[in-house]
């Protein structure tokens, strides 16, 4: 987990590997870079969109000198002799690198990711499989359904009138553990707003109302 807002990202390589990891990058905020002769065609239409910078070139560690507070690199290419050469440039420099499908040479893994809102699930085989993760992923999508987004932000409204309330951090952990065993998961998933806030009204003190946390954002119509 690392916050890429607005941080250097350069990527070697302009193939369907690159594509994928791009893919992967597009929403995190960063500023991608691109060094590459070629481009696929998906690659070309987000540089022409200016989401993604192009340096048509081949590798050349001396183009990471213009890059030099680059918080990850990326190599994607099929020649090991280019990726090896990364992998020093990088270590030369004190960057973190991934090199696709060469975890020896990796400094950092990028995880299978599950998303539901602000819920984020990772899954990782240290680069041994990536097929299994993403087996493993594709299972636990069937099980943390659009509920858990809602889930997740219903306790996030909770915890800003719970934090202000003035209970101990013994008594607000209690609290949030008896709404999470509670049975506001199948609520949400049914989306059912009167058993939600019957539930809420039965666990939360008094002077918290559940409303603000069902109606505003409202976790049940949205799911986000």
């Amino acid at each position: 987990m690392m916050n890429l807002d607005g941080k250097q990202v350069v990527v070697v390589g302009g193939g369907r590997v690159a594509m994928r990891k791009i893919a992967g990058l597009i929403e995190s905020g960063a500023r991608i870079t691109v060094i590459s002769p070629e481009l696929v065609k998906e690659l070309k239409g987000l540089h022409e969109i200016g989401r993604i910078s192009w340096i048509a070139k081949e590798f050349d560690e001396a183009l990471l000198d213009f890059f030099p507070e680059t918080a990850l690199l990326f190599g994607t290419t099929d020649r090991r002799s280019v990726n090896v050469s990364i992998q020093a440039a990088a270590v030369k420099r004190k960057m973190l690198c991934n090199i696709a499908d060469m975890p020896d040479l990796c400094t950092f893994i990028v995880p299978a990711v599950i998303t539901q809102g602000d819920l984020m699930i990772s899954v990782s085989t240290g680069g041994s499989s990536p097929a299994l993760a993403r087996r493993i992923r594709e299972d636990l999508e069937k099980r943390f359904g659009p509920e858990y987004a809602a889930m997740t932000k219903l306790l996030g409204e909770l915890r800003k009138q719970i934090v202000k309330s003035g209970s101990t951090s013994d008594e607000n952990r209690k609290l949030f553990l008896e709404i999470v065993d509670s049975e506001m998961l199948e609520a949400l998933r049914e989306r059912d707003k009167e058993k939600a806030f019957t539930i809420l009204k039965d666990l939360l003190p008094q002077d918290v109302d559940p409303l603000t946390a069902i109606e505003e954002p409202d976790p049940i119509k949205t799911g986000k």
